[in-house]
């Protein structure tokens, strides 16, 4: 059973953490959000907020086989994915390793090309990747 959810919190979108904050405070799971930088966040029991300068390297060091990761960073699910972590996006993605590989690459070939995405939604996709996300991450989790 999983027992922490890191969330790279710098670009994860509020109404996803405060979901991942009301589902820890029922189950005994701590909520890790790391961030480079503070968050104007309620807080509550279950979570925990660390603001480090590497967040990468920070939920690396500490990430675990009975932990879940959020993150929207292609070249930390990558590491993720190889020591066998659970991770999705805060778009309700689910990462494993039929679809890393090309992310990853599209990725690195995004960074050597310069090459900046930027994604704008309206409010009625926002809801739509908000149930994607609560769907795809209780699949996840129970699974």
């Amino acid at each position: 059973m999983l027992n922490k959810i890191f969330v790279d919190a710098d670009s994860c979108n509020f109404r996803v953490i405060k979901f991942l904050q009301n589902f820890v405070l029922l189950r005994g799971v701590d909520l890790i959000l790391v961030a480079n930088r503070y968050l104007n966040l309620d807080m509550s029991k279950s979570t925990i907020v660390k603001v480090v300068d590497n967040v990468d390297s920070f939920i690396l060091e500490f990430v675990d086989r009975n932990s879940m990761v959020v993150t929207r960073d292609i070249l930390l699910v990558k590491e993720l994915l190889d020591l066998q972590i659970r991770v999705m996006n805060d778009e309700g993605q689910i990462f494993d390793i039929n679809n890393i590989n090309y992310l990853y690459f599209r990725s690195k070939l995004n960074i050597s090309l310069g090459i900046k995405v930027r994604k704008y939604f309206s409010a009625r996709s926002n809801k739509v990747r908000y149930s994607n996300f609560a769907i795809n991450f209780h699949h996840l989790f129970f699974s």
